[in-house]
């Protein structure tokens, strides 16, 4: 069955790695980086890699359709030492597609969602030994190519800030309490840097999750399309499993014990017992509520309304001698419910007393035949002492 998968991250300079470098693993290719001088070897595996594409935005120079370019030009726009060249997406691919169907769903994906904002990007899929692990990993460089100039693109711009009413906002001087005046005699107006770079947002990401789920699913068959969502954003009461990935399935296979795949076997577990529990729970409920119905038909006054049955068919009424006339008797009134746990408590103590000192009297009476044994009546369902049938009309058990 497919299986749904799509990791984002950084390419982070800060931590030591490069858009190059990451180019170069994922397409098995040599390439050198043009900032650092740095060669790269690739992947080591290119066997296991099946096809490597670049697709490129409208107006992106050419000569990017060569990857290793690229990913050089992407890495000299970037200044800071910290800066984040790339980002690098996995996605899995469903092992019920053939390879023209991969390609179809991969492609669809990268233009209507990356492509076509502005965003270049190299992919490549991969597979492992055994072919049963097709994925696709997509390098995308982290700074959109402007359209009309095929440069690369600012990823801020400063824009005024702007009030509740739609106007600027002016700085305003501590000393004078006027607003502020710069340069050429000018106002001065606040200002605040506003992100031109989609990618680094989180609605993206959800979206790109979204639509990933969708360009698989047009091509699968119906009884295995995949979700995007989370188990709780399904309302799904389990236990998420983690990615155990290349090594921690290799070390299993060769005997050890992968630290991923046991923490996988953890949380299978859990799940397990978790289910129990709501099966024990359910059953248990239905018991509950079956007894509860039971005892308030057993607690219903006999001149209570019965519920209509299903009608049977009319007979010709008989004539009946007509009886003597009684005198009319004043309806007994059902006992009182009992409302709290103490007015419960309080009569379960009176009887037990009640009956405790009818006992000694009987065994005082009964001295002569000792072998004897004490019955008590359970038959009255308004008897506290009667705990099968829950001490009385108000049905609260204290558990004794």
């Amino acid at each position: 069955m497919a299986i749904y998968s799509l990791h984002v991250s950084n390419v982070s300079r800060a931590a030591g790695s490069s858009a190059v470098a990451s180019c170069s693993y994922i397409t098995s290719r040599r390439m050198r980086d043009e900032r650092t001088g740095e060669a790269f070897n690739g992947f080591g595996r290119r066997e296991r890699v099946e096809h490597v594409c670049t697709m490129l935005p409208e107006g992106a120079p050419g000569e990017y359709l060569d990857p290793e370019r690229l990913f050089n030009a992407v890495e000299m726009a970037e200044k800071r030492s910290d800066a984040r060249p790339a980002k690098k997406i996995m996605v899995a691919l469903p092992r019920e597609f053939d390879a023209r169907e991969r390609f179809r769903a991969l492609e669809d994906f990268i233009s209507w969602n990356i492509t076509a904002n502005g965003y270049a990007c190299t992919y490549a899929i991969h597979t492992d030994k055994d072919g049963r692990n097709p994925h696709a990993h997509i390098l995308v460089a982290n700074r959109r190519i402007d359209p009309k100039t095929g440069r690369w693109a600012a990823k801020s711009r400063s824009e005024f800030a702007l009030d509740a009413n739609g106007r600027r906002i002016p700085v305003i001087d501590p000393d004078t309490g006027r607003q502020k005046i710069g340069a050429r005699n000018r106002k001065v107006w606040k200002r605040v840097n506003v992100s031109n770079n989609p990618l680094d947002s989180k609605e993206f990401l959800e979206r790109l999750r979204r639509e990933w789920a969708g360009s698989c699913n047009a091509l699968l068959p119906g009884y295995a399309v995949i979700d995007h969502r989370s188990f709780k954003a399904r309302g799904i009461e389990r236990i998420p499993t983690i990615h155990e990935g290349y090594a921690s399935r290799e070390m299993e296979k060769r005997g050890g014990r992968g630290d991923l795949c046991e923490e996988n076997r953890r949380i299978q577990a859990l799940n397990r017992l978790l289910d129990a529990l709501r099966a024990m729970i359910g059953r248990l409920s239905d018991q509950a509520q079956g007894i509860l119905t039971a005892v308030k038909r057993r607690q219903r006054p006999s001149g209570a309304p019965q519920a209509p049955s299903s009608p049977e068919p009319a007979e010709r009424p008989q004539e009946r001698p007509q009886a003597r006339e009684t005198p009319p008797q004043a309806p007994q009134e059902p006992p009182k419910p009992i409302r709290t746990k103490k007015a419960l408590t309080d009569r379960f103590k009176t009887r037990l007393d009640e009956r405790l000192a009818e006992n000694e009297r009987k065994q005082a009476e009964k001295q002569a035949e000792p072998d004897m044994e004490e019955t008590w009546d359970l038959s009255d369902p308004a008897d506290p002492l009667n705990i099968g049938m829950g001490w009385g009309t108000g049905g609260h058990g204290l558990g004794l």
